[in-house]
């Protein structure tokens, strides 16, 4: 600009009018959700196929530096080597590449990574905390041992020195040997406790020696963990103490550091992952809505239930305290569904409301069993899709209705209209500070004479107060903002919001356990395919992890998974729970009367 003053550029003199053969206007895209449906379908079924790879400002956002993202994720994907800012700084910095979709590296990584530290100050807190970790595992162990086989020269600083022993390897009970790849873990683990285990993980810094991520390896360990903090639970019983309330989070108050960065989780998920009406789409969006075609690979492919079987089931003829499953997923996945519907007592008139879907398998079932109108209410948008087509595919659109609605909201406009209820781990995406919202809306929507069902995976009492008040693996990077009640929870809030009594309870939880190591069977029997949608290696241990955290708290029975009836007293749809093979548990044993029916017996 003339004098120092800035100008702005002069547009070029418009071309000759004899010049110009054809005259188009542009302007930035509007994305549709057709649009967006065929960005997503790109990406998973198309991008990188045959080695052809596209890229462009119309894979992201629209805008100019979309592009340039694009063209540097199809250079990593082809060189396996991120840029260098992702080097630095981890993916966790880095905006997800579309829209309300974040990646699946990022949802499993954590953001404080090595790279942000001077070199010094990364060996000073790698040795520091593995100290700190070491010493509190000394403590805790009283059965079995665990041997971290550390990077050559990094035990005590002596090249010689590579495995460290944590317990006594001649005790009883399992010895399991670690692999730690990156000492970066001890800061993790210092820094935020379990959750750092868990991250450590997904990011490929430790494994159980002879095991791969599809393998039994994390479940050992976790099992060896649980195991000694039953010793030292009943210890502190002994001693006049809650030892139960140590098996959570103690191991915290062993550690002053991890306080720092349990806080700040804690923190996150109180005030980021609330399930409002708006923190509620979001949370379901981040698991539900990752794919459908990722649930394909290992759930039942009948009626694709995201809950715990029931298999038929007997004592391990080996004995201990085992039991033995003698069917396939997909039977006792059916046999669970008509368990729910049978506590319901469904007629052809009535109707039926599920709150929490899934993919419509309760819905479709019911509707094919009684040929009662069935609605269900779901914020998944991906689920709600596919669930539709199944319901048009089996002829069942007359039937079957879905909305994709809050429970709340959907409360506030069908008030009585529901003879029966039935809600399927739908709870524990309720949140604590929200279950009296949940029992008022049954409450509103149950019809007079009304039976209501729900299956909840619940966490024991003597448990739930520190739980409810920690963030953990589950409710920040698996299930953002859940939280799996209490019994007594669930009644409390049952009581102050509605007329509701609990009629009958059952507890599957070994029966998840099982359910959960054949979901991780199949998943990684079908890795190929979940990495053709999209997913990386950090994703598959992530899952991976969660499957086997599970597993452990069911088969560990530090975790319940109970079925529930409920209904309002006076209710004559009840009767027929009261039959002698329902209060006997099937039970049929005919004990010969002392007298004939009507007399008395004779005094003695």
């Amino acid at each position: 600009g003339a004098g120092g003053a800035a100008a702005p550029p002069t547009p070029p003199p418009p071309p000759a009018e004899g010049t110009v053969m054809h005259r188009a206007e542009f302007g930035h895209p509007q994305f549709t959700p057709a649009t967006q449906e065929a960005q997503r379908l790109m990406a998973r079924e198309v991008q990188g196929r045959a080695a052809v790879w596209f890229c462009g400002a119309w894979m992201g956002y629209g805008f100019h530096e979309d592009g340039v993202r694009s063209g540097l994720e199809v250079a990593t994907a082809l060189t396996g080597a991120a840029v260098p800012w992702v080097q630095r700084w981890g993916p966790d910095r880095m905006v997800p590449a579309r829209a309300g979709e974040p990646t699946p590296t990022a949802r499993g990584a954590v953001a404080l990574t090595p790279a942000l530290f001077t070199a010094p100050m990364v060996r000073a807190a790698q040795r520091v905390c593995r100290e700190l970790v070491l010493g509190m595992l000394r403590r805790s162990m009283a059965e079995g041992s665990i041997t971290f086989l550390l990077p050559t020269g990094a035990a005590r600083g002596d090249a010689a020195e590579v495995g460290v022993v944590v317990g006594d390897e001649s005790s009883q009970g399992d010895h399991v040997r670690v692999r730690v790849h990156d000492e970066w873990l001890f800061v993790r683990i210092a820094l935020e406790y379990d959750l750092g285990l868990a991250r450590g993980y997904i990011a490929g810094e430790w494994e159980v020696e002879g095991t791969g991520p599809s393998a039994d390896g994390p479940a050992r360990l976790m099992h060896l963990i649980v195991r000694n903090r039953k010793i030292a639970e009943a210890a502190e019983r002994r001693a006049g103490g809650r030892g139960a309330q140590w098996m959570s989070f103690a191991a915290v108050g062993d550690m002053a550091t991890a306080w720092l960065g349990s806080t700040v989780n804690f923190l996150r998920y109180r005030l980021a992952m609330d399930n409002s009406l708006a923190g509620s789409r979001a949370n379901i969006h981040a698991h539900y809505d990752l794919s459908n075609e990722l649930f394909l690979t290992f759930l039942d492919e009948e009626l694709m239930m995201y809950s715990s079987a029931i298999y038929d089931a007997v004592p391990s003829p080996s004995g201990g305290r085992r039991l033995e499953f003698r069917d396939s997923l997909e039977s006792a996945q059916l046999r669970k569904v008509d368990s729910l519907l049978d506590r319901l007592h469904i007629q052809p008139h009535h109707q039926l409301l599920d709150i929490g879907f899934g993919w419509g398998g309760v819905c479709i079932r019911a509707a094919e069993r009684f040929a009662c109108r069935v609605t269900g209410i779901t914020l998944s948008v991906e689920q709600k899709a596919l669930a539709e087509e199944k319901v048009a595919a089996r002829g069942l659109g007359h039937l079957v209705t879905f909305e994709l609605v809050d429970y709340r909201e959907f409360a506030r406009r069908r008030r009585g209209e529901f003879d029966r209820i039935v809600s399927c781990e739908m709870i524990e995406a309720v949140g604590h500070n929200h279950l009296g919202e949940y029992f008022e809306a049954v409450e509103t929507l149950l019809a007079e004479d009304g039976i209501f069902v729900m299956e909840a995976i619940t966490t024991p009492e003597v448990r739930y107060k520190v739980n409810v008040n920690s963030a953990d693996f589950i409710n920040t990077i698996i299930f953002p903002g859940s939280c799996c009640p209490s019994l007594n929870a669930l009644l409390q809030a049952m009581t102050d919001k509605s007329d509701l009594t609990l009629e009958a309870l059952h507890n599957i939880n070994l029966h998840y356990a099982e359910t959960l190591r054949e979901w991780k069977r199949r998943f990684n029997a079908n890795l190929p395919r979940v990495f053709d949608l999209g997913f990386d290696d950090h994703f598959v241990r992530c899952w991976n992890f969660y499957f086997a955290l599970c597993e452990v708290g069911f088969e560990d029975q530090i975790m319940n998974c109970l079925i529930l009836t409920f209904s309002r007293p006076n209710n004559p749809s009840l009767i027929p729970e009261r039959a002698m093979r329902v209060v006997t548990g099937g039970a049929n044993k005919v004990y010969p009367d002392a007298a004939p029916r009507g007399t008395v017996p004779p005094a003695a």
